[in-house]
C-alpha cells in the first residue's frame, strides 16, 4: 500500500457536531491558505486533507467548491486540487475594488465616528505599534483589519462583508510585502494610518478619502512590484483618480513609490 504524503500544518478539526463540518473545515482551510500555510501552488489531495482533517470526502468537497468560488483554490480537469497561484491582475481588480468600497464604507461612518469609535481605533493603532516594534506580522495583521473595519463601522451588514472578503483576499499579499521588507513594511503605514484617523475624527472629508485610497494604493503598488515588477496595474489608478477627480495625484503616489 503507498504511504500517504502529508500536507504539513494541517492538523484535525474539532467540529462539534458532524452535519456542521462544512463551515468549520471551510473557515480552517481558508484561514490556512490565507496564513500562508498552504502556498500558493501547492497540490491539495482531497483523500489525504480528508483523512488530516477527520472528516469524509462528502463534506470536504462542498468546502473545495467554496473555496474555488472565492478564488482560492483551482481544480483541474483531473480533480487535482491546488492553492491558487498569486495573480498580479486579481491582486490589482481586488485592491481597485477596495479603494472604492473601503472609501464609501468611510464616508458612510465620518459622521457617526463618535468617542468610543476614536477610542477603539486609537487603541488599534497603539497595538499595532507594539505587535511592528516585535516583528508579529500575523498579530499585526489581525489588529490592521480590525482598525479597518472601525474606520468603516458605519457602512452597512451587505458592504460590510464585501469589504471583509477584499480585506482577506488582500492579506495573502500583504504578507508577501511584509516577509521581504522586515524592517519597513510598517513605517509608511503607521503614519498613514495616523493620518487617516485624525482626519476622521476632525471630520476632514476630503482628506480622509484621499489618504484612505492612497495609503490601499501604496500598498498595492509594493505588493505587485515585489510579486510582478513587470505588470503594469490598471484597476488601482483607476480607482484612486476616481477618488481624487484628480490623475496628477495618482502620479504622485506613484513617483513615491518608485522612489521609496
Amino acid at each position: 500500500m503507498p504511504r500517504t504524503t502529508l500536507i504539513p500544518g494541517i492538523e484535525k478539526v474539532d467540529i462539534p457536531e458532524p452535519r456542521q463540518a462544512i463551515p468549520y473545515v471551510h473557515a480552517y482551510l481558508r484561514d490556512r491558505i490565507l496564513d500562508g500555510t498552504l502556498q500558493p501552488g501547492s497540490k491539495l489531495s482531497q483523500v489525504t486533507l480528508a483523512q488530516q482533517l477527520g472528516v469524509s470526502r462528502t463534506p470536504l468537497r462542498e468546502v473545495v467548491r467554496l473555496l474555488q468560488n472565492e478564488g482560492l483554490v483551482t481544480v483541474e480537469p483531473n480533480q487535482r486540487t491546488r492553492v491558487a497561484e498569486l495573480d498580479p491582475e486579481e491582486l490589482d481588480e481586488v485592491y481597485g475594488s477596495r479603494i472604492l468600497l473601503e472609501v464609501l464604507g468611510i464616508t458612510l461612518t465620518i459622521d457617526r465616528f463618535d468617542t468610543q469609535c476614536r477610542r477603539t481605533a486609537q487603541k488599534q493603532l497603539k497595538q499595532m505599534r507594539a505587535c511592528a516594534k516585535r516583528g508579529d506580522i500575523e498579530g499585526w495583521i489581525d489588529v490592521h483589519a480590525e482598525f479597518h473595519r472601525t474606520l468603516t463601522a458605519g457602512a452597512g451588514a451587505t458592504l460590510q462583508r464585501q469589504l471583509r472578503l477584499h480585506a482577506d483576499q488582500a492579506a495573502r499579499y500583504i504578507r508577501i510585502y511584509q516577509a521581504r521588507e522586515p524592517r519597513t513594511w510598517d513605517a509608511a503605514g503607521d503614519r498613514e494610518h495616523a493620518e487617516i484617523l485624525d482626519a476622521l475624527i476632525e471630520r476632514r472629508l476630503s482628506d480622509v478619502t484621499s489618504g484612505l485610497a492612497h495609503h490601499l494604493a501604496r500598498t498595492a503598488l509594493h505588493v505587485l512590484a515585489d510579486c510582478a515588477p513587470g505588470y503594469e496595474p490598471r484597476a488601482v489608478p483607476q480607482a484612486v483618480a476616481m477618488v481624487d477627480n484628480n490623475e496628477a495625484a495618482w502620479h504622485a503616489t506613484l513617483a513615491a513609490v518608485a522612489s521609496a
